[in-house]
């Protein structure tokens, strides 16, 4: 009996404080670590997707260069609107017309975008937006309650 009449309440108060404030400190915290993780990828996934381009650049320069036989000649049907001898004339209006054109076909990569959106707790919810105010105010009050159920049970 003597050591349930020793428990204090106070400190269920007080940890239960502690916790919701912390909680509204490391939750959203935590969010936008993840947000800035994501946004962080997207800008990998575009430097990969520009180092890509590059390379095609330069090596369509380094073929016109080096005066490749089969790229001149392509420039010049294009230019020209000749076609290969040999080969039949079919008009492709949706094909490049130019040659930075074809590069950027040949350029062109698919990417995968993640559209899912994860649960959230109730907890999450109330520790972010207007509501979080609500919480530290609430975290406050409860460590305030749990202090003050403390020291009245020691007088």
């Amino acid at each position: 009996m003597s050591s349930v009449k020793r428990f204090d309440v106070g400190w269920l108060y007080l940890l239960c404080g502690l916790v919701l404030a912390v909680s509204a400190i490391v939750l959203p915290a935590h969010q936008d670590l993840q947000n800035l993780q994501v946004k962080r990828n997207a800008i990998q996934d575009d430097l990969h997707d520009l180092e890509y381009r590059i390379a095609l650049y330069q090596d369509f320069l380094s073929d016109i260069q080096e005066d490749n036989p089969i790229v001149q000649d392509r420039l010049l049907e294009m230019q020209f609107n000749k076609a290969a001898i040999g080969t039949p004339v079919v008009i492709d209006n949706s094909a490049a017309h130019t040659p930075l054109g074809w590069i950027a076909e040949r350029a062109r990569r698919d990417r995968v975008i993640s559209t899912r959106t994860e649960q959230s707790s109730l907890l999450t919810g109330l520790s972010s937006g207007r509501s979080r105010l609500l919480l530290v105010g609430a975290a406050a009050f409860a460590m305030f309650v749990g202090l003050l159920k403390g020291s009245s049970t020691e007088h």
